[in-house]
C-alpha cells in the first residue's frame, strides 16, 4: 500500500503522502488504485479490498484523521461482498467418497464413512460433529442433538434433528467399529462420539486432527475435499430432487434462504432452463399462432 500511495503522490494524483493530511479525494483516488489494481490477472478480492481499507482506516486515526472511517460509515466508500458461487459435491463424487471410506477399513476408514454420512444427510457443521458426545446420538428415538452449534451462547440454537432412515446402517456400522476400537485398546467406554484415542487418554479430535482424519481417504478416492463440503452437497442434493429452497433453508437451520443460497446450494442452471422450457411448451406448443397455424 505504502508504494502504491508512493507512486500516486508522485504523479500527482493525491495531494500528499501524509495520512494525517488525507483529504476525501485523495482516499477516494487510493481506494480506486487499490481496486484496479491487477493479481495475478484478475482485479483483488473484495475481502482482501476491505483488509485493505481497514488498515488504511487504522493508520489515519493513529494520525489523528477520521475520513476513511467516516467515508465508510457513511457509505462513500463501497466495498461489497465477492460473488461466489457455493461449492458442493456431486451424487457421484459423494458416492466415491463413501466407497473410498469402505476401501481404506479400519478405525479411520469407519469414522470418515460415519462423518461423511452424518455431515450430508443432518447438514451438520464440522465442529458441530467433531465436538458431538455419545449421549448425543439416540438410536432408540433416532434423533441426534447438535448440543455445540456454530454461535453458541451467541446466536446458535441447541437442536434435535430427526436421523433419516438412509443414515441409519451407516450410524450402526459406526457404533460397531467403535466399540471394537476401544475394546481393543482397553477401553470401557468414551463421551466423545468420535473418539480420539492417544497417550494422553480419550479427547475429541481437534480441528486440525479432524481434518487430518481424511487424508487416506482423499488419497484413495482421488477427490479432495473439506469437511465442510458436505454440508452444502445435502442441501444441494435435496434441491436437485425438488425439495423447496425455503424447507431446505429451514432444515440446514438458517433464517431466511438468502443465506443458503449465497453461501451454501442453489437452483442449478440445467435444470432450471429445462423445468423453465417445459412450462413453455405445456402452455404454448398447441397454440395455433405459435405453430404458425391458421383456422
Amino acid at each position: 500500500m505504502a508504494s502504491i500511495i508512493h507512486k500516486l503522490y508522485s504523479s500527482g494524483k493525491i495531494s500528499t503522502s501524509n495520512p494525517s493530511k488525507f483529504t476525501e479525494d485523495d482516499i477516494i483516488e487510493i481506494f480506486l488504485a487499490l481496486k484496479n489494481r491487477d493479481v495475478k490477472g484478475k482485479p483483488p478480492k473484495r475481502s482482501t479490498l476491505r483488509k485493505q481499507m481497514q488498515l488504511l482506516k487504522d493508520v489515519c486515526l493513529d494520525c489523528k484523521n477520521r475520513i476513511v472511517e467516516d467515508m465508510l460509515k457513511d457509505g462513500r466508500i463501497r466495498i461489497g461482498q465477492d460473488k461466489q458461487e457455493p461449492f458442493s459435491l456431486y451424487r457421484e463424487d459423494l458416492v466415491t467418497v463413501l466407497q473410498a471410506c469402505k476401501q481404506v477399513g479400519g478405525w479411520k476408514g469407519e469414522a470418515c464413512r460415519f462423518a461423511t454420512a452424518m455431515l450430508t444427510f443432518l447438514r451438520l457443521r464440522p465442529g458441530e460433529l467433531q465436538l458431538a458426545s455419545l449421549r448425543d446420538l439416540d438410536t432408540r428415538k433416532w434423533t441426534f442433538l447438535v448440543s455445540n452449534p456454530k454461535g453458541e451462547c451467541i446466536y446458535g440454537e441447541v437442536k434435535r434433528l430427526p436421523i433419516p432412515d438412509v443414515l441409519k446402517p451407516f450410524v450402526l456400522d459406526f457404533l460397531k467399529a467403535r466399540q471394537e476400537m476401544l475394546s481393543s485398546k482397553g477401553i470401557k467406554s468414551a463421551e466423545p462420539l468420535i473418539p480420539a484415542v492417544s497417550c494422553k487418554g480419550v479427547n475429541n479430535y481437534t480441528q486440525q486432527s479432524f481434518g487430518r482424519l481424511k487424508k487416506q481417504v482423499m488419497q484413495e478416492a482421488g477427490i479432495t475435499f473439506k469437511w465442510k463440503d458436505f454440508r452444502p452437497t445435502g442441501g444441494q442434493l435435496a434441491l436437485d430432487e425438488g425439495v423447496p429452497i425455503e424447507q431446505v433453508s429451514q432444515s440446514m437451520r438458517h433464517a431466511s434462504t438468502k443465506t443458503t443460497e449465497r453461501y451454501y446450494c442453489r437452483s442449478r442452471a440445467d435444470p432450471a432452463f429445462a423445468n423453465v422450457n417445459e412450462a413453455y411448451n405445456r402452455m404454448f406448443l398447441d397454440e395455433l399462432a405459435i405453430n404458425g397455424k391458421t383456422v
